[in-house]
């Protein structure tokens, strides 16, 4: 895992002397912005106490509400090797360091299945790299962790798409 996590490190910084497209303010991430994204983890890119397999899907979506500062919004699905499938559904915010594409943020995540209910906190910093003007591809590295006891804290890769517009 600590081989993972160095690889993603490295490309992250690898792939931040890529210049970002600007707009006419000479920002990248300014004001007034909408996001779209999707992205996946799991398919052993992910550790954590209960489960060594999972797969995790969501969509995401947010608005830029100052220059560089983001609230998002998130759905999901996620299913585990030894453990039910459950839906969750969170919000958030994200920080966008200009200069070189790299963000960082805080989401408090709603998981549920059938009687179980629980709330995770999830920080993450990740990459975004545009592919085109307003499409980007966001590798980035979490970690969420559980409030309840026994519960399922991890570290992990998520792998997304996102569209600015």
């Amino acid at each position: 895992m600590k081989k993972l996590m160095m690889a993603a490190i490295g490309l992250m910084m690898a792939m931040s002397a890529n210049a970002q497209y600007l707009n006419e303010s000479g920002k990248v991430f300014s004001q007034d912005k909408w996001y779209l994204g999707v992205s996946t983890s799991g398919l052993d890119l992910n550790w954590n106490k209960i489960s060594k397999w999972s797969l995790n899907l969501q969509a995401k979506g947010g608005y830029l509400f100052a220059d560089d500062w983001m609230v998002l919004g998130n759905i999901g699905w996620e299913t585990q090797a030894d453990a039910p499938n459950f839906f969750k559904a969170g919000a958030g915010i994200r920080y966008y360091f200009e200069s070189c594409g790299i963000y960082a943020g805080l989401i408090g995540n709603y998981m549920h299945y059938d009687e179980w209910n629980e709330f995770r906190p999830e920080v993450h910093v990740g990459y975004a790299y545009f592919l085109t003007g307003k499409l980007t591809i966001e590798p980035e590295i979490y970690y969420q962790q559980t409030t309840k006891s026994g519960g399922s804290s991890g570290v992990g890769l998520r792998v997304g798409f996102g569209v600015f517009f």
